[in-house]
């Protein structure tokens, strides 16, 4: 079985990608450990900033992307 570090777990986790063992594990160590807790706090945190700032291409590169797909739409039938 391949270990996972206790911070590689909690990233796991505020992204819904743990195990059930694993799930296990974590609560375990977060039942007996407030400095662990504070950790998966930050870090579920630090993950709603950065999903609230997720961006998407902008128009301009939009554009630019369907022109060259067009341009080169013959080049799939090849």
């Amino acid at each position: 079985m391949i270990q996972t570090s206790t911070q590689d777990l909690l990233i796991l986790h505020a992204y819904g990608e743990t195990t059930a063992e694993q799930k296990q594990q974590l609560a375990r160590e977060l039942a007996t450990n407030e400095a662990l807790h504070q950790e998966l706090m930050e870090i579920v945190h630090t993950k709603k900033m950065l999903d609230a700032k997720r961006k998407g291409p902008s128009d301009t590169s939009l554009r630019i992307i369907m022109a060259h797909s067009h341009k080169t739409e013959h080049l799939h039938e090849i």
